[in-house]
């Protein structure tokens, strides 16, 4: 019988978010008078990535309950996630964050769906990154880099 990690690692996974969303919760209330203060993004982050390692371990139970079928989940994709976040590190400063941000979500969009519907996660990916860029850039006044500058 093979191990296999992938439980594992959405468990690790699941931990990791659990611990993140404590730590970001230490840093104050999200919201005060004046509007979203600096711990608003990594709450919202936190609480996303519980809700979405929730449901990929939900998700495994169930197909590990119904047997296998064409639905698998790709080997190895953990891995290529951390692919993934080292080539988003490194192109981060001279792509800028808008390109290297909306090539790294559509990655991860890639990586944990199907290959359908390209034009259209590439629409999600670069609405995503064009929500998270004005917080950065409105509310909290944090300069994030560009290509030409």
């Amino acid at each position: 019988m093979i191990f296999n990690r992938q439980p594992l690692f959405l468990y690790f996974t699941l931990a990791v978010s659990v611990g993140y969303f404590i730590t970001a919760l230490s840093l104050g209330a999200p919201v005060s008078e004046s509007g979203l203060t600096p711990s608003f993004f990594p709450i919202l982050l936190g609480g996303v990535a519980i809700v979405f390692a929730s449901v990929l371990i939900v998700q495994k139970l169930r197909a590990e309950h119904d047997g296998p079928g064409p639905s698998e989940p790709r080997i190895y994709t953990h891995l290529w996630v951390v692919v993934a976040i080292f080539v988003y590190i490194v192109a981060f400063k001279p792509l800028g964050y808008f390109i290297s941000s909306s090539l790294f979500v559509f990655a991860l969009l890639l990586l944990f769906s199907s290959f359908e519907k390209l034009l259209q996660k590439a629409v999600i990916s670069v609405v995503i990154v064009g929500i998270a860029y004005v917080m950065f850039q409105q509310l909290f006044g944090v300069r994030l880099p560009t290509p030409w500058g």
